[in-house]
Parts: structure tokens; C-alpha cells; sequence
């Protein structure tokens, strides 16, 4: 850790006044030794993370640098995009709605935009749950081959609630309605009262997936109130489709009718 703590300092010398570097503003910035500053460049120049000119001998950040940043943008482009029209649907239901990623076996919820109503629950972002326990994290997890669903699940499944899957098989059976319609349910699954719907989203340029959900209270939202929240997301997931081109939404798109929630 520690080489790599050095090479984040010396890349932070790098500034919008300061697109240039030379050793000696290296060693002016960090006071570390000419001897370690002139291997640092050195490595930092052969694994493409630095550039040097080669008449000033100054450096600046290499194509790998750029590479990385522009898929930063692109994915806050993705992401920032996706929850402005989450938030049009949850100004409209008043209902909290969620975008988490997929990491291993969990999701992690990346923005939340709270609801206006007046019983909710929120989770904040950076707060982590299983992923075959909740409707976007199903989602997501339906975009994977079965292998991969497979070998990611914890074996046995952990007992989140009686609602929740218990078992790879009833996992799977849930994976391939979702793959069928896009439509993704939960019911007092990972959080007691608490119900959500949910869709995934990819990007197909960067293969990018991001789990979209609207959560409620499972007792008090009846099944035409939780019918007309999956019309408003099925028309977000279809409109971001055709945007992200991604080849699931363009199929269902064309191919499915709306699917009612199921009163639970």
C-alpha cells in the first residue's frame, strides 16, 4: 500500500494550473527524495498512468488516466440520468426510490430520492443487502448467466424472511419471471413492512448495470396503487432503454404488455 499511497501523491500534484509536472515540482510538492521521485515517474511513465515530453521532460497524465476518466463520466452520466427520471416518478407516487450496483452476492445502494409520503423508509446510499433478497438486486442479478448466479449465492441461502427466497431453485424461478417481463417484486423480504418493484438497467456501450427500485409500505399500498408505480417505472426502464440501448428493454419494449403487480 504503501507504493501505491506514493503514487497517489505524486498524481495529486497534477492541477488545472499545473497540467505539467517536472521531478523537481515532485519533490517540491511532496518532499520526497530526488532518488525515490525519479523511480516513482519512471514507473508510473511504463505502466501508461504518466506521459512524458520528450523535448521538457515534464510529465503529464497517460492515456490510461484519460481512460479511466472518461469511463467515470460515463457512468455518472448513466447513473445521474437514471435517478433524474427516478425522481419525476417519485415526485409523482410519492414513494422512495433506490440505485444500487451489484457487487459479489450484495447490492449497494448508490442515490436514494426520498418520497413524500408520509411513512417511509430510507436507506442511505452505501448501505449494502443481499441482492437475492430485494426486487432490484434480483433485477440485476437476472442479467447474469445461471452459472454466475450460482457461484456468487451463498450456499445454503441465509433465512432473511419467510418472503424471501430460500433456496437456489426458488431463487432461479424468481430470476426467470424477472427475465420474462423485466418486472421485479419484493414483499417484507430484507426489510419487514417495506415492499418495492424494480428493474435493471445496462448500458451496452460499457456493459454498465444499475438496479432501479421504489420501495413502500407493503400493508397500506394496494395492488392497483402498486400495478399503476410499475406502469410509471416500466415507461422510465422503456425510455432509458431505448437511450442506454439496452437489448433487454428494446425487446420487452416491443414485445410484452404491462404486467400488474401481483397484490401480495
Amino acid at each position: 500500500m504503501s507504493a501505491l499511497d506514493n503514487a497517489i501523491e505524486i498524481l495529486r500534484c497534477f492541477a488545472p494550473h499545473q497540467p505539467e509536472i517536472s521531478n523537481a515540482d515532485v519533490i517540491r510538492l511532496t518532499g520526497k527524495p530526488k532518488s525515490s521521485t525519479s523511480r516513482l515517474l519512471r514507473q508510473l511513465k511504463e505502466c501508461g498512468l504518466l506521459e512524458q515530453d520528450a523535448l521538457t521532460r515534464r510529465y503529464r497524465p497517460g492515456l490510461l488516466v484519460f481512460e479511466l476518466g472518461r469511463l467515470h463520466r460515463t457512468q455518472n452520466d448513466f447513473v445521474a440520468l437514471a435517478e433524474q427520471r427516478l425522481r419525476a416518478v417519485c415526485a409523482k407516487t410519492g414513494h422512495t426510490g433506490y440505485i444500487s450496483v451489484l457487487d459479489g452476492a450484495e447490492q449497494v445502494v448508490l442515490r436514494v430520492v426520498p418520497g413524500s409520503n408520509p411513512l417511509q423508509v430510507v436507506t442511505p446510499p452505501g448501505v449494502r443487502a443481499p441482492a437475492f433478497a430485494t426486487s432490484n438486486g434480483r433485477a440485476m442479478l437476472a442479467r447474469l448467466g445461471d452459472a454466475d448466479i450460482r457461484a456468487r449465492m451463498p450456499k445454503p441461502l441465509p433465512a432473511i424472511s419467510p418472503s424471501a427466497p430460500r433456496n437456489l431453485t426458488a431463487l432461479m424461478a424468481r430470476i426467470a419471471e424477472i427475465r420474462r417481463t423485466g418486472y421485479s417484486e419484493a414483499s417484507n423480504e430484507s426489510l419487514p413492512g417495506v415492499g418495492s418493484l424494480g428493474f435493471a438497467l445496462t448500458r451496452r456501450d460499457t456493459n454498465e448495470t444499475i438496479g432501479v427500485a421504489v420501495s413502500y409500505p407493503s400493508q397500506l399500498t394496494s395492488a392497483e396503487e402498486r400495478a399503476k408505480l410499475w406502469q410509471a417505472l416500466r415507461a422510465m426502464a422503456v425510455d432509458l432503454g431505448r437511450l442506454f440501448d439496452d437489448p433487454i428493454w428494446l425487446a420487452l419494449d416491443s414485445a410484452t404488455p404491462i404486467r400488474k403487480a401481483a397484490a401480495r
